[in-house]
């Protein structure tokens, strides 16, 4: 599903060194956890895995295409196909409900409104909020409003799942119920890349590799 080789990143004319020779397999299906502090590199890679950002040098491939090389519109057509996002920050926008919230990736493929809203409710049931489809996030709690952006990440069917601290914001039960949903949606099948600086968190996947020095190594 994803494979980096020699994937390395260099900021401000060569003088930073955010990747150093990064190889990593993640086959499909997987849960894995890449778990590191502030200044490790972590936030580096969660972009070129996500294809926000391109390598400067080394070999990116997702699904068996190589995306290192793509232009912007290819990669932003990639984003919105095969990953799914989960940010610490939510990024809901509060002027939408949560069903509308939910719905609204499904706007840029085409759906008519009537599929979208199908698609997004039986997301939102998934992650057990079928009774808060008409709530702004302002009416949500925290763990609600990630509940929400999960089933935002999931609804398109994506070929992965990318998260991003998800509980950075959350209190520890809220925490606890987000990553009991990861667990759930990794025994449906999904494959997720849990980042984080927290090793209670990274512990929940089954695979964990950690990141030091823009460097790579299994835990």
């Amino acid at each position: 599903m994803i494979l980096l080789r020699k994937v390395c990143k260099i900021y401000d004319k060569g003088s930073v060194c955010a990747l150093r020779d990064i190889d990593l397999d993640i086959e499909q299906g997987e849960y894995v956890s890449i778990v590191g502090a502030s200044g490790s590199g972590k936030t580096t890679l969660m972009h070129i895995l996500g294809c926000m950002d391109t390598p400067t040098s080394g070999q990116y491939v997702l699904g068996g295409r190589d995306v290192g090389a793509l232009d912007a519109d290819a990669l932003a057509r990639i984003r919105g196909r095969e990953i799914g996002f989960v940010f610490q920050s939510f990024r809901l926008s509060t002027d939408l409900t949560a069903l509308q919230n939910v719905a609204l990736p499904l706007l840029f493929r085409g759906m008519a409104r009537r599929e979208r809203e199908r698609y997004a409710a039986a997301a939102l049931e998934r992650v057990g909020l079928a009774h808060r489809m008409q709530h702004r996030p302002d009416m949500l709690s925290g763990g609600q409003q990630q509940r929400v952006a999960i089933a935002r990440a999931v609804c398109a069917q994506p070929s992965v799942l990318l998260a991003d601290e998800p509980t950075g914001n959350l209190d520890p039960a809220s925490a606890r119920e987000v990553l009991t949903l990861f667990d759930e949606l990794h025994d449906a099948g999904h494959t997720i890349v849990l980042i984080t600086h927290d090793n209670t968190v990274a512990a929940r996947a089954h695979r964990r590799v950690t990141i030091e020095d823009g460097r790579l190594t299994e835990a």
